[in-house]
C-alpha cells in the first residue's frame, strides 16, 4: 500500500514538473531566473544614436521587465498600455522612457521591491512615413526607428532633377517643418536633418517651370529654383556639382534667353549672375579657335575665354609687312558666314576661324606681279605667233 501512494505522489511531482516546464517556455512573457527570452522577445532594432530617456514609447515597442528574480518581455498594446501579470495594466503609450519607467515601477511596487525591479528597452517599433513629390518612390515606405530625413531621402531613391530641395516639407500633426536639405548636403548643416517620427509625411516640392536654372552636366540634366542674388557657383553648388565625378570641365557655356552664348571659365563662376531660364552647359572636351591666313603658324589653338580675336592672331605670328589686323574677319555657324567683329572687344567663342587677310600692299604686289607674268606670256605667245608667220 505504501508503494502505490509514493507512485501516486511521484506522478503528481512529475506532471506538476511538466506543467512549469511547459509553461515556463511557452510564447507567455513570464520566464523564471536566468532563462532564456521567451518568443515574443525581440532584439533590439537598428538606432541611429542610442536611445536615451526622451524616446517616446508607442504601439510596437517592447520593454524588458526584472521583478527580483522574475525576467519578462512585455509589448505595448494599440491602445498604449502594458499588461503584467499580478500587477495589472498601465497607460504608457505617448509617454518618455524616462516617465513610462517610472508608472511601471510604481505599478510593480505593490507586490514587489522597487530597489529589485529594472525596466529596459527591448525593441524599437517601426513605423511608416508617408512621401510625395519630387521624388523617386512615391509612397508610404517603412522606416526604422530614429531615421533621419537625409537616410528617409536616400531610402526613396533621392529626388527628381527638377526637386526644389532648398524647402523640403516635414508635416508633423498640424505643423510643417521646412527643411533645406540642399544647404544641409552640400554645406553641413546637420542641425536641419530632423529626427522622423510616426505619422509624419514628406514632400518635396517641384522647382516652378519657368523659374529656374538649367543645368548640364555630362549625361546628367538638372535645374535649381532661380533666385536673384545667387552666381553660377550657388547654382552649381546646390545642383550637387560638387558631388559629381569630376570629369575635368574646360569651360562653361552660359545660354541666357534673347542673348548669344557666351564661354566663361570655372573661376569666374563665382562673380557671374544670370537671369531666368539660363541654361548653364559644362563642357569638358577640349575648345579650339582656328587661326589662318597672313600668319607664320597656321593652324589650331586652344580656346581663351579672355582673348579676342588680335590676340589668337599675334599668337599666331602675324606680319604687319603680309598680314594686316584691321581687316580681321571671323567664320561661325554650322553654315559659316563672314562676321566684322572689333578684333579688341567682341568675344570669340570656341569653334570660330579667325581670317588674317593680306595687306593692300602684298595684294598690289600679288596683283602686279600676275600682269608682269601674263604680259611676259602674251608677248612670248605674240613674238612666236610673228616668226612663225
Amino acid at each position: 500500500m505504501s508503494r502505490i501512494i509514493s507512485l501516486i505522489c511521484f506522478l503528481c511531482i512529475f506532471s506538476f514538473a511538466a506543467e512549469e516546464s511547459l509553461f515556463s517556455n511557452s510564447a507567455g512573457p513570464v520566464s523564471k531566473g536566468l532563462s532564456s527570452r521567451s518568443s515574443v522577445a525581440m532584439s533590439p532594432s537598428f538606432a541611429e544614436v542610442q536611445v536615451d530617456s526622451n524616446y517616446v514609447l508607442g504601439p510596437g515597442d517592447f520593454l524588458d521587465i526584472m521583478l527580483e528574480e522574475r525576467y519578462l518581455t512585455v509589448q505595448i498594446y494599440p491602445d498604449g498600455s502594458v499588461a503584467i501579470e499580478e500587477c495589472g495594466s498601465v497607460i504608457v503609450g505617448g509617454k518618455t522612457f524616462a516617465e513610462a519607467r517610472g508608472l511601471i515601477l510604481d505599478l510593480v511596487a505593490k507586490r514587489y521591491k522597487r530597489e529589485y525591479c529594472f525596466v529596459q528597452l527591448a525593441a524599437l517599433k517601426k513605423f511608416r512615413v508617408n512621401a510625395m513629390g519630387a521624388v523617386n518612390q512615391v509612397g508610404q515606405q517603412l522606416v526604422e526607428p530614429q531615421t533621419r530625413l537625409s537616410f528617409f531621402i536616400r531610402q526613396i531613391g533621392g529626388t527628381l532633377p527638377n526637386a526644389n530641395t532648398e524647402d523640403v516639407w516635414v508635416i508633423r500633426e498640424k505643423d510643417t517643418l521646412h527643411v533645406n536639405y540642399s544647404a544641409m548636403s552640400s554645406k553641413g548643416k546637420f542641425d536641419e536633418d530632423v529626427m522622423l517620427e510616426q505619422g509624419d509625411r514628406v514632400y518635396v516640392p517641384f522647382v516652378a517651370l519657368g523659374d529656374n536654372i538649367a543645368l548640364i552636366f555630362p549625361g546628367y540634366r538638372t535645374s535649381v529654383a532661380y533666385q536673384e542674388d545667387r552666381t553660377l557657383q550657388d547654382y552649381f553648388e546646390l545642383a550637387g556639382g560638387s558631388r559629381m565625378q569630376n570629369y575635368g570641365y574646360k569651360a562653361v557655356c552660359v545660354r541666357e534667353p534673347g542673348k548669344a552664348p557666351r564661354w566663361i571659365t570655372l573661376s569666374e563662376m563665382k562673380l557671374t549672375k544670370v537671369a531666368p531660364n539660363t541654361e548653364v552647359e559644362f563642357s569638358v572636351q577640349e575648345m579650339l579657335v582656328y587661326v589662318g591666313g597672313a600668319v607664320n603658324m597656321i593652324g589650331r589653338y586652344a580656346y581663351n575665354p579672355s582673348w579676342h580675336a588680335l590676340d589668337y592672331a599675334a599668337a599666331a605670328g602675324i606680319n604687319p609687312y603680309v598680314g594686316t589686323w584691321s581687316q580681321i574677319k571671323v567664320w561661325r555657324g554650322n553654315k559659316p558666314e563672314a562676321l566684322s567683329l572689333s578684333v579688341t572687344e567682341d568675344q570669340i567663342l570656341p569653334g570660330d576661324y579667325i581670317e588674317v587677310p593680306r595687306s593692300h600692299y602684298e595684294t598690289f604686289k600679288d596683283v602686279t606681279l600676275f600682269l608682269a607674268s601674263l604680259l611676259t606670256v602674251v608677248s612670248s605667245a605674240f613674238i612666236i605667233y610673228v616668226n612663225y608667220k
